[in-house]
């Protein structure tokens, strides 16, 4: 049995749900238990996709997962890793050791990995080469021409260049852009962004955005429909920004390039 592994920002939680309703060829879904697994694994209960969890605490366990690799001899286990989202500052740095150390943990028992992050700010610009010497091939994602995207914004709506193109439709209007996973999570991931200190302190995100001259929100319509309470999510933020809302179409394709490479790479026949 092939085990191909993914290590994700929370974020991205729901493009991992779209993999798992439309693909018939992964075997087992195994789901490491943390701080941040409790929804997606709520969401696999919502499709009816069976999952196992696991917490990866000690050197058995590992060997548990490694023995998984013979069992059978055929198929495809998926292996996820959710991170929670991240802060600024001191939280960036603390995001960029625990996702190496993610790496180098599942790596032992992996056959491929895919990392569901982007650039984030350059975090992880210098990270293929760091791990060039990894046995099992680590996947970022890209964009149609090859390129890393920037950030989860950027993944959502193709890449760099399909961002820029949509940027330059608004004419200079500054337009802040959600997703349903970062409407779902928006106080925190105006922290996490660095638009105010804390939770408690969220009103202070107010005089960010108004300094930088929003006017709009973008609700990103990904063609996914995991979060139920997207709408009221995203009214909820352009009245407490006092935003007028505009909506932008888009699909799973780079997702789903990404992750269709590598598990073909794995499973198809030598």
């Amino acid at each position: 049995m092939k085990i191909m592994s993914i290590i994700s920002c929370k974020i991205f939680e729901d493009e991992i749900i779209h993999f798992m309703e439309h693909d018939e060829e992964v075997s087992d879904v195994l789901i490491l238990k943390n701080e941040s697994s409790e929804e997606i694994i709520r969401k696999f209960g919502e499709i009816c996709c069976p999952c196992r969890e696991l917490s990866l605490k000690n050197v058995e366990a590992f060997r548990c997962l490694e023995d998984e690799k013979y069992v059978d001899g055929e198929g495809l286990m998926l292996v996820l890793n959710i991170l929670d989202i991240a802060g600024m500052g001191k939280m960036r740095t603390q995001l960029k050791m625990k996702v190496y150390d993610e790496i180098l943990r599942m790596s032992f028992f992996s056959d491929g990995i895919l990392l569901l992050y982007g650039l984030c700010g350059n975090l992880f610009k210098d990270l293929e080469e760091d791990f060039r010497y990894l046995k099992c091939p680590l996947t970022l994602l890209r964009d149609p021409y090859g390129n890393i995207v920037d950030d989860c914004i950027c993944a959502a709506l193709g890449g760099k260049r399909a961002f820029m193109e949509i940027i330059k439709e608004f004419r200079g209007e500054r337009v802040f852009m959600l997703t349903p996973m970062w409407a779902a999570n928006w106080e925190k991931m105006v922290v996490a962004n660095g638009f105010a200190r804390d939770l408690e302190n969220i009103d202070e995100s107010k005089l960010v955005f108004r300094a930088a001259r929003y006017s709009r929100v973008a609700k990103i319509n990904t063609g996914l429909n995991y979060q139920q309470n997207f709408e009221s999510r995203v009214r909820e933020f352009a009245a407490f920004y006092d935003l007028e809302i505009t909506e932008l179409e888009t699909d799973q394709a780079l997702f789903e390039k990404c992750y269709r490479e590598l598990k073909h790479s794995l499973i198809a026949p030598v």
